[in-house]
């Protein structure tokens, strides 16, 4: 990659908010990285942590270190990899919060974060086993397989969508 790249900033008064427009002959590896990196360095992380319980206490947990949210025993788990912890938010109410981009739904009752995926084992007719970074592991719902496999398609691609 020995691309060279042409920066120019024009600062002008009537833009409340800064504009990025990249100019090329074609789309390469290199935009992408540029584009990826515009983006994550935008997002707005103000509200990265999340409250949840643990015994009696309410901390706080940053959302990129949940390896899961799942119910059990009618309550609401949230697996990461310093411990599991409670919280009294619906499991819709989660999954609108966190980044639909890395977060996805896997059952009626579960939401995993594919950042913290290892793999998954597709040997199992019909659906799919998830194996997580901690080792731990769980199934993917048959009526949710089409839709996880269809992301992880697009991860795959890299998509062309930018915002």
């Amino acid at each position: 990659m020995n691309e060279k790249i042409k920066i120019i900033l024009e600062t002008d008064p009537a833009y409340d908010h800064p504009q990025i427009i990249i100019r090329a002959s074609e789309k390469t590896e290199l935009i992408d990285k540029i584009i990826e990196g515009i983006r994550q360095y935008a997002k707005d992380d103000s509200d990265a942590r999340i409250a949840v319980k643990k015994d009696d206490s309410d901390i706080l947990i940053d959302k990129k270190d949940i390896i899961r949210i799942y119910t059990e025993s009618r309550k609401l788990k949230i697996c990461t990899s310093s411990g599991i912890y409670e919280s009294r938010l619906a499991l819709r109410e989660f999954e609108e919060a966190l980044d639909s981009d890395k977060f996805v739904r896997i059952s009626r009752a579960e939401i995993i974060n594919l950042k913290m995926v290892s793999g998954f084992d597709l040997s199992f007719a019909g659906t799919i086993k998830v194996i997580f970074i901690d080792k731990s592991e769980t199934w993917v719902a048959r009526r949710y397989v089409k839709d996880l496999q269809k992301r992880l398609a697009l991860l795959r691609k890299g998509g062309d969508r930018y915002e």
